[in-house]
């Protein structure tokens, strides 16, 4: 669905992304791991087009992407949950998951899976988003990705600043979104967590892939297990 080739990002003269190759295909859970500073940001944001690409490509089922203008790629698709949430504060619930569905087919059902699903979302749809919890507002932010109906959902970060037991939660739905259908591609900090739920991993470190495998592999890899892990 998504392949990432000989990809390089720059900051002006910094070069923070170096010639990544990466896969996720159709109805995978994939999961792109590393330490903070390490470009995992800057590679969703060029794959969303935020932020452009100094060299190679990306390609979404088969189309070149960055011929495709930002604005246009979540038509095509691809939806990003940006790390820090990023509600409308003064909105409601149910109007911030509304305004993200800018297509009429599907939105009915759609919303009553987000509310049968995640029945606290239902009590608080008349509340304002900035009134919620921190769970309740990550909830909300990946909610209002899934009214999209996206073909790829990407996650910048799902579990930051989060309590361990809403940590839980948020990789439940993650499963819960590949069963309705849906890709998935998060950035992640929690490694042995992510790689439970993920098929496969992905580790960037300094911008660059310096592994990739199974999650089961990945989990037992020597380097990783006492890098990332803690296991000697």
């Amino acid at each position: 669905m998504l392949k990432i080739e000989n990809l390089n990002v720059s900051y002006g003269d910094t070069q923070v992304i170096w010639d990544v190759n990466l896969e996720v295909n159709e109805g995978e859970v994939v999961t792109l791991l590393g330490p903070n500073g390490a470009g995992k940001t800057t590679i969703m944001k060029t794959i969303c087009g935020l932020v452009p690409a100094k060299s190679g490509k990306i390609t979404f089922m088969g189309e070149d992407l960055l011929k495709v203008k930002p604005w246009d790629r979540p038509k095509k698709g691809i939806v990003l949950i940006p790390e820090g949430r990023k509600l409308f504060p003064k909105m409601t619930v149910e109007e911030n998951l509304n305004i993200a569905a800018w297509k009429e087919e599907g939105k009915k059902e759609t919303l009553e899976w987000i509310f049968d699903t995640l029945p606290r979302l239902a009590e608080r749809k008349k509340q304002l988003a900035g009134t919620l919890s921190g769970g309740e507002q990550q909830m909300c932010a990946i909610a209002r990705g899934i009214m999209a109906q996206p073909k790829l959902l990407m996650l910048d970060e799902p579990s930051l600043g989060l309590a361990p037991i809403i940590v839980e939660q948020v990789f439940d739905l993650i499963q819960k979104l590949q069963s309705r259908g849906i890709t998935v591609f998060f950035v992640e900090q929690f490694v042995e967590q992510s790689l439970k739920i993920a098929a496969r991993g992905y580790l960037l470190e300094g911008g660059r892939i310096v592994l990739h495998e199974e999650s089961q592999k990945m989990l037992n890899n020597d380097y990783v297990r006492q890098v990332y892990l803690g296991i000697a």
